[in-house]
């Protein structure tokens, strides 16, 4: 017996069956194999999905499962153009983000500006709007041999020192996971170079009750009293609002002599350690008194004793 049709997508047959098979690939994100003998071709609503778009042109993203700003950061002037590479928080952290929930930073690309928010996509997921203050945007510069950046590792935002640049690679070694293993090629605009101070995808200090802390810089802004306030992740990305005045760049101990007293980031603290090695890659050995190995880590997850931090 003949399968029902469905509907007709430009003069093609969709039956029950091939009709289902679309809908599943489509909630997987991923195609099946394909029905050689019936093949419907693309609706109208997929080829606007994938047609080229001006950037200059207001997009209505294709979902809105959640709020582009769910923390209600202040307004920014941000404007991205369509492809440009960036690291944004997924989706799914942005629908219940709140102070003190996890957040992170996936690596993704610019689809378009949707009025004062943006259009991103990772990989072949949908695509969704997010408010500039939850993405960081890789600034590309001139590298050199022990340059600090952030590098995407398994689409998440990292640290690394750059190890040489070939013709098409800038080689890089992880500095905040898996230090001890080599480089690894790295596109130039995936590649964004960090100069040490307050910045977007840096690292920096902050005194508080119990010593130091490190946190993770995602953007600044002023608010409603004009109190310039970093959005920062700590520990497990522990999403924290904190005030510029009580945040400090993280020194740079590579100029230290082997056997100094330093501290290194453990878990989101500072914790006590002594300076082992500064290697020519710019990475640091540091040990930990009367716990574990050496390790092996970037140099600003590592300060002075005593360096001062904020107010």
């Amino acid at each position: 017996m003949r399968e029902p049709t469905l509907f007709l997508v430009r003069g093609t047959r969709l039956t029950a069956r091939t009709g289902l098979c679309l809908g599943i690939a489509a909630l997987i994100g991923c195609s099946g194999p394909e029905d050689t003998a019936e093949s419907p071709a693309p609706s109208a609503t997929a080829l606007a999905m994938t047609a080229p778009r001006d950037v200059d042109e207001t997009v209505v993203p294709p979902r809105r499962l959640a709020n582009p700003n769910p923390l209600s950061l202040p307004p920014s002037p941000l404007k991205l153009e369509e492809g440009t590479f960036l690291y944004a928080v997924p989706e799914r952290m942005l629908s219940s983000a709140k102070l003190g929930a996890s957040l992170e930073l996936c690596a993704a690309k610019v689809e378009a500006m949707d009025g004062s928010d943006i259009v991103v996509r990772m990989g072949n997921g949908p695509a969704y709007a997010v408010h500039p203050g939850y993405v960081v945007v890789p600034k590309t510069s001139k590298v050199a041999r022990g340059t600090r950046v952030v590098v995407p590792h398994r689409e998440r935002l990292r640290h690394g020192v750059v190890e040489r640049q070939t013709r098409e690679r800038i080689v890089v070694r992880y500095s905040d996971v898996d230090a001890a293993r080599g480089g690894h090629g790295f596109l130039a605009e995936e590649v964004g170079v960090l100069s040490g101070g307050l910045e977007p995808g840096g690292y920096a200090l902050v005194k508080d009750e119990s010593g130091h802390a490190l946190l993770l810089l995602v953007s600044v802004a002023r608010d409603s009293e004009g109190t310039e306030r970093w959005l920062a992740l700590g520990e497990e990305g522990a999403t924290r609002l904190v005030a510029a005045s009580e945040l400090a760049p993280v020194p740079d101990v590579r100029k230290l002599k082997p056997g100094s007293p330093v501290r290194v980031a453990w878990h989101g603290r500072m914790v006590p350690a002594t300076l082992r090695e500064v290697e020519p890659s710019g990475l640091v050995s540091v040990k930990r008194p009367r716990v574990g190995p050496a390790l092996l880590v970037g140099s600003d997850l590592v300060m002075p004793d005593t360096a001062p931090t904020g107010r």
